[in-house]
């Protein structure tokens, strides 16, 4: 099996149908997992990581037909493969990065309060909310627009009681009138430790 790569964006189970096209070859099959970066292909037969496929499907009723050129990063044998977007309409992926994050609040078992953040960046200073924060980042809902690859300075409480958390991150990823998706590239195990406790309150 390959390694994967740290996922950039975040992803959800999916079933939709996905037909694929590798030069002559044609291949219907259904994506089980759907992300802003790519798909999971329950796919049988074997392709080797870097095989490059044509993709078009259409991941909701209510979302166009879309078409995607696409590599394979890895695969899981008996399971399918795993498929990084290497040209989508950028529209298309937005749509698709919206359409992720309003099935991820559908799922959550206890709907939590955003926490405040503040965030520091070469412009300025903001506050934004997150509902959705892990170890790794967190997104922040905001209708400032920060360029990918952006630094920032975060700050945020975790609860009423115990001091700030801090962290450097960078922007990986924009959601039109949502907010940011950041990764976090400094922060202090303390406050990695606090973060994987809030988690596990909130049971999610």
């Amino acid at each position: 099996m390959e390694t994967r790569k740290r996922r950039k964006y975040p992803r959800v189970g999916a079933n939709f149908r996905v037909e694929c096209s590798m030069g002559e070859k044609k291949v219907s099959t259904r994506a089980t997992s759907l992300g802003g970066g790519g798909l999971f292909l329950g796919i049988g037969q074997q392709l080797t990581q870097g095989t490059e496929l044509l993709l078009k499907f259409r991941p909701a009723r209510n979302l166009p037909v879309m078409e995607a050129r696409a590599t394979v990063r890895y695969q899981l044998p008996g399971r399918g493969v795993g498929i990084e977007f290497t040209e989508i309409n950028p529209e298309h992926r937005q749509r698709i990065l919206k359409l992720i994050y309003k099935r991820m609040g559908e799922k959550r078992r206890h709907p939590r309060a955003p926490l405040v953040a503040q965030v520091v960046h070469a412009g300025g200073t903001f506050i934004g909310f997150s509902r959705d924060i892990s170890v790794g980042g967190m997104f922040v809902e905001s209708s400032e627009v920060l360029t990918p690859g952006a630094l920032l300075k975060l700050r945020f409480y975790l609860d009423s009681t115990e001091a700030i958390a801090e962290a450097n991150a960078r922007v990986v990823y924009t959601v039109k009138k949502l907010g940011t998706g950041v990764q976090f590239i400094d922060i202090s195990p303390e406050a990695r430790a606090r973060i994987e406790a809030y988690i596990s309150r909130s049971g999610y």
